[in-house]
């Protein structure tokens, strides 16, 4: 057992199984699970601690019992009150613990046990993790649903940051799916609806969870589906935050049920969970992802489309299928239209029911009249050929004359039946197709559209069939043709601007509108030579680099030669070249600098050295031979190799070794 200070239980006596999944849907094992939670407490006991006391012994004495013990084992009671017992989960940010309330022990509750989540280490060293944790509480504490986990409370424990949620008995959706899936379709749509629920309640609060998927998806033992982990919910609108910071940017998609929209890092939608509930519902119907668990984004240039679930009518795959769609624009709008489409509400008995009696009565009617038309003849066989004209004319396609002549029957017979069954049908005939006139023109003027490249056009057109007529494929075809050659537009677009940057030499536009090209749907080997030839000029560019710096590495070689061996006008060449290359070379300006300063000195010890020079001479005249030398000498140390000090000094000791020969010792 691991505990939150990383710090093992010395003997863990309880002998909780963790890691097991319970297969027991009707079962006691409390279970609770945060973000992908993998392991299971299956634990059917009831555990109060181990306590050997009387059973007449006080709830608060209880309490004080089990915190002696917990205190005993560091990192087991957190801030006094909750006693860690097992691991129920591992999540994408931390643990989550069984644990019981002493609180609720002292209350003599019954059932004392709550879950706690633990922030992982990774996260609790996060600079913003309290803020991140609070921000999970304070969002998942707005969302009190039957279908959302309910949240409790966060705090915090020196670096131990955690948060205290109900404790639930049942499975995680994910592990159901591995051992049951396929579901049926009524317990499919069944959970279904409670997702639907929850989801729908926390959208209408402007949170996107953002993390939608099974392993955030629990099923009680009563069957009720509730929605886990809102800590990387994210706000669909900034202002419903109360701080500035996101906790969603401590959170990671899942790339199975991440939109594309998702990965390319787009601000959070409601489509996002609509998609993600749609993969969902697919994996319950059919046990498998319906993209083979890639991303939209992969997804989608793959080419992959859902193979239709078995069971589904034609509306229900319809509403499916658009939920899975690639293009946020031809998801459902909301969660309540996406499950209204799937499970239209119950209306249909009750006007069943008025529908009913109103045939019946119409009947009735009917046989009344025909009683009192009985009599009149002639006004009955009026009747009646204009029924037989009706019903020939809607036989052969001639709806007007159906409708025409019906129409006078009825008014003739206003409780007729059979005349006003025959007007009804031929109305709707005659709108049908006049409907279907207006369809085939829409779909004319589409492909005209689309001849003309006029793509915006064409999708109003397309658009304005399928609100014609919901699915129409040819109207879908036409759309996504103009939505493809819309996407071609732009691409080609970005492409020619990438060109144009290419000729210019600006390789970092390229690859800005090379990136925003493959964003925009353009595909590898569209923007392959265009990568070619940015890898040909950053090589070519790389090669003449190299060379120039080779180049300017010698000169700046030559320069310090130049400079060490004092020659100034060869260090002013040389730097003079150098920033002819390179204007920004700051060495070849402080070698000319330094050139400079050495020249004035050597100017200077040549001034100080002649000066010595003319003392010597004027030595050398008086026969001061001594000092002749010395000052001779002085001028050398100033001027290394001067040679006039050189023959100042030869000429006074040769004049002094002559001076020592003259002189005789009596």
């Amino acid at each position: 057992m691991d505990w939150p200070f990383g710090i093992r239980r010395a003997a863990q006596a309880r002998g909780s199984r963790v890691g097991e999944q319970s297969n027991n849907r009707s079962g006691d094992a409390p279970t609770v699970t945060g973000s992908d939670a993998t392991e299971v407490n299956t634990n059917n006991s009831t555990k109060q601690g181990t306590l050997t006391g009387s059973a007449t012994a006080t709830g608060f004495d209880r309490a004080a019992e089990m915190a002696r013990e917990a205190q005993s084992q560091q990192g087991r009671l957190l801030n006094g009150r909750f006693v860690l017992e097992d691991i129920l989960g591992r999540g994408g940010m931390g643990l989550v613990y069984k644990a019981q309330d002493l609180r609720k022990v002292e209350a003599e509750d019954r059932n004392p046990y709550i879950a706690v989540k633990v922030l992982g280490q990774q996260f609790s060293q996060h600079p913003r993790a309290f803020v991140s944790l609070q921000q999970e509480a304070v969002k998942s504490q707005k969302l009190a649903h039957p279908n959302i986990v309910t949240v409790h409370d966060f705090d915090r424990e020196g670096d131990t940051i955690y948060m205290t949620m109900e404790l639930l008995k049942g499975d995680p959706l994910d592990a159901l799916l591995k051992l049951e899936a396929p579901f049926s379709k009524e317990v499919a749509l069944r959970y279904f609806r409670d997702l639907c629920a929850g989801l729908e309640y926390a959208h209408k609060r402007d949170l996107v969870h953002s993390d939608f998927k099974p392993g955030n998806i629990f099923v009680t033992t009563g069957g009720t589906a509730k929605i886990l982990d809102f800590g990387i919910a994210r706000a669909a609108n900034k202002n419903a935050l109360s701080h500035d910071f996101d906790a969603g940017e401590l959170g990671a998609l899942t790339p199975a049920y991440a939109t594309v929209e998702m990965v390319r890092g787009e601000p959070p939608r409601f489509s996002d969970d609509i998609y993600a509930l749609a993969c969902v519902l697919y994996v319950m119907l059919t046990g498998d992802h319906p993209f083979q668990r890639k991303s939209a984004a992969e997804a989608r240039e793959a080419g992959l489309k859902p193979a239709r679930p078995e069971g589904l009518s034609n509306p229900e795959w319809q509403a499916l299928s658009a939920a899975l769609s690639f293009d946020p624009a031809k998801r459902p709008p909301t969660i309540a239209a996406f499950r209204d489409a799937l499970i239209p509400p119950r209306r249909g008995s009750a006007r069943a029911a008025i529908a009913a009696i109103v045939v019946l009565t119409l009947v009735g009617g009917g046989w009344i009249g025909w009683q009192q038309y009985r009599a009149g003849q002639a006004q009955q066989e009026a009747i009646q050929s204009r029924l037989k004209t009706a019903q020939d004319c809607f036989f052969s396609g001639d709806f007007a004359c159906a409708a025409e002549n019906a129409l006078v029957a009825r008014n003739l017979a206003p409780d007729n039946s059979e005349a006003e069954r025959l007007l009804s049908a031929a109305r709707k005939e005659q709108a049908e197709r006049q409907a279907t006139a207006q369809i085939e023109a829409r779909l004319q003027e589409a492909r005209d559209c689309l001849d003309a490249k006029d793509f915006a056009c064409a999708r109003v057109k397309a658009r304005e069939v399928l609100a014609l007529q919901a699915g129409e494929p040819r109207a879908e075809a036409l759309l996504e043709r103009a939505e493809r050659g819309s996407r071609q537009l732009a691409i080609d677009a970005i492409v020619a601007r990438a060109r144009a940057c290419l000729g210019e030499g600006d390789l970092d536009c390229v690859l800005a509108a090379v990136d925003e090209a493959e964003a925009a749907g353009a595909s590898g080997a569209e923007l392959y030579p265009l990568r070619q030839q940015v890898a040909q000029q950053q090589a070519q560019q790389q090669a003449e680099q190299a060379a120039l710096q080779a180049q300017l590495d010698a000169l700046l070689q030559e320069a310090e030669d130049c400079l060490k061996a004092s020659r100034f006008d060869c260090v002013a060449d040389k730097a003079d070249d150098l920033l002819a290359l390179d204007a920004g070379n700051t060495r070849a300006v402080e070698l000319k600098q330094a050139s400079a300063s050495a020249q004035a000195q050597a100017r200077m010890n040549q001034r100080t050295a002649d000066a010595l020079l003319d003392d010597a001479r004027d030595c050398l005249a008086a026969r001061n031979y001594s000092c002749t030398i010395a000052k001779s000498e002085s001028a050398l140390a100033i001027v290394p190799g001067y040679g006039p000090a050189r023959e100042l000094v030869q000429q006074a000791e040769n004049a002094q070794r002559a001076a020592k020969r003259n002189i005789s010792i009596e």
